[in-house]
């Protein structure tokens, strides 16, 4: 009986993590959709002023660029959670599933352990950038350089939620999720790879 209670809990466990990160996703997407229609709507006003109207905007160009870092880097987030990072699989495919397992398990350490340090001195240079007024736009450049520590920090969850699902994936494809992006360009592109 307490066998099949521990195996409900996990199962509930692993749903929670599944769900929050699913959660996460929906929130992170909104803000990389604004920006992203945002810097679009940027660069259209920069070359609408800048070449029909000859009275180029101080601003756009600036903007764009920090509304794309933003976006870029939230996008990495996004990236860790849907498995859409590039990866070279073919050795990991070829070893048995635990050693596989403890290899995808000691590279996601590595990224949390490097995404950590990101925060920590993303952190530190966005608040040394509280003294620096960006040129066009007259803003602080702290706002902007939250860019680094906000993503990480998110991009950590994503990579805790992930590392955690894992532990209950017995299929390193599965884990690895490459066979689903190849399968997709095969149906798109017709070929047979």
């Amino acid at each position: 009986m307490t066998d099949k209670s521990n195996t409900q809990n996990n199962i509930d466990f692993f749903k929670v993590i599944s769900k929050a990160g699913d959660l996460l996703e929906k929130i992170v997407s909104v803000p990389v959709f604004v920006f992203s229609i945002a810097m679009t709507v940027t660069v259209l006003l920069g070359v609408f002023f800048r070449y029909l109207l000859r009275t180029p905007l101080g601003w756009t160009e600036e903007l764009s660029r920090y509304l794309m870092i933003w976006m870029a880097l939230l996008s990495v987030a996004l990236c860790i959670w849907r498995h859409e990072h590039v990866g070279v699989t073919l050795f990991i495919k070829k070893i048995p599933i635990k050693i596989a397992k403890a290899i995808v398990l000691f590279s996601n350490i590595l990224v949390f352990y490097f995404l950590y340090v990101l925060t920590k001195y993303g952190f530190i240079m966005a608040d040394k950038g509280k003294y620096q007024i960006s040129s066009a736009l007259n803003t602080t450049m702290k706002w902007w350089l939250m860019a680094v520590p906000v993503s990480s920090i998110v991009c950590m969850v994503f990579l805790a939620c992930k590392m955690f699902l894992d532990i209950k994936r017995s299929d390193i494809e599965e884990i690895l999720m490459s066979e689903e992006v190849l399968d997709a360009v095969k149906r798109e592109e017709k070929l047979d790879i």
